[in-house]
C-alpha cells in the first residue's frame, strides 16, 4: 500500500519538474535559425569539407601519404618538367575530418572548409574531384611560373637568416675630440666675494693727548699691552721728532 503512494508522488513529481522546464521556456526569447536561410557563425578552426586550391597545388603527395584511411586519390603524368598533375581526389564516404592532410601540404593548398551540409542521393556524387580533365595542372616551377601558377619559395638557410639578424647597425658619426695638446679655452673666473670681517662691537675711539706736565706711567702700571711696546688705552702714541721745528717746539 505504501510503495503504490510512493509510486504516485514519484509520478506526479517528475510531470511538474518537466512542466516547469517547459514553462521557463514559454517566456524566453526563441533560439532557433531559420535553416538554410539562416546559419550559425562558425569558428576559424572549423572542420568542413576538404578543400584544395589547385592553383597552389603541386602535388608533393604529402596529403595522400598523411590521411589515415587513404581517402586522397592522387595521379600525375609525366616527368621532370612535363610532369602534370591529372587528378586530386576526395572521397567523403571515407573522409573522417581528421585534418591531417592539412598540416604536411608546404604551399597551404589543402584546406578545412566551413561546408558541412552536403546532402546527395548517391553515395557516388561524394567523390569530389578537383581537376579538371581538359586543364591538368603542371608541376615543375619553371612551368607553373610561365603559366600562372603558385610557386613557393625557398626558405632560407638558417645560417643565412642569424647573419642577416645579427646586421651590425650603422656607427654614428661622433663628435671631433679636442686635441690633448691644444689647450682648452680658459674659462672666465666668477669674481669671489670679498670675506666679510666680522664687526667689533665697540670702534675705536681716537686716543685723547696727554695733558702737558703729567708725567708719563710706568711700565709697572701698564697693562699687558705696554710691556710688548704698545701704548696703554688713553694714551697717545710717541710721534718722531720734526726736523723743522728746532728744540723749542716752534717752527723757524
Amino acid at each position: 500500500m505504501v510503495q503504490y503512494f510512493a509510486d504516485i508522488f514519484h509520478s506526479v513529481n517528475s510531470a511538474l519538474k518537466g512542466m516547469g522546464v517547459t514553462i521557463k521556456h514559454i517566456v524566453r526569447k526563441p533560439v532557433t535559425l531559420q535553416y538554410p536561410d539562416e546559419r550559425w557563425v562558425l569558428p576559424d578552426r572549423f572542420r568542413g569539407f576538404v578543400h584544395n586550391d589547385i592553383i597552389r597545388c603541386n602535388a608533393c603527395m604529402g596529403c595522400a601519404k598523411a590521411c589515415p584511411v587513404s581517402c586522397i586519390y592522387i595521379e600525375t603524368d609525366g616527368k621532370g618538367k612535363d610532369r602534370y598533375m591529372t587528378r586530386w581526389a576526395v572521397d567523403f564516404n571515407k573522409c573522417i575530418w581528421c585534418g591531417l592532410c592539412t598540416d604536411p601540404c608546404p604551399t597551404e593548398a589543402v584546406t578545412m572548409s566551413h561546408d558541412y551540409d552536403h546532402s546527395l542521393y548517391f553515395r557516388e556524387n561524394l567523390v569530389y574531384e578537383f581537376v579538371p580533365a581538359t586543364e591538368p595542372v603542371p608541376c615543375h616551377k619553371e612551368k607553373r611560373l610561365a603559366m600562372g601558377y603558385y610557386v613557393e619559395e625557398k626558405a632560407k638557410p638558417a645560417a643565412e637568416s642569424s647573419s642577416s639578424a645579427k646586421k651590425p647597425e650603422a656607427k654614428k658619426p661622433e663628435a671631433a675630440k679636442p686635441d690633448a695638446a691644444t689647450p682648452a679655452a680658459a674659462k672666465p673666473e666668477t669674481e669671489k666675494p670679498a670675506p666679510e670681517t666680522p664687526a667689533t662691537e665697540e670702534a675705536e675711539s681716537p686716543a685723547e693727548p696727554l695733558p702737558a706736565g703729567n708725567p708719563e706711567r710706568s711700565s709697572s702700571d701698564a697693562g699687558p699691552d705696554t710691556e710688548k711696546g704698545e701704548p696703554a688705552a688713553g694714551e697717545d702714541k710717541a710721534l718722531p721728532p720734526d726736523p723743522e721745528k728746532d728744540d723749542k717746539g716752534v717752527s723757524p
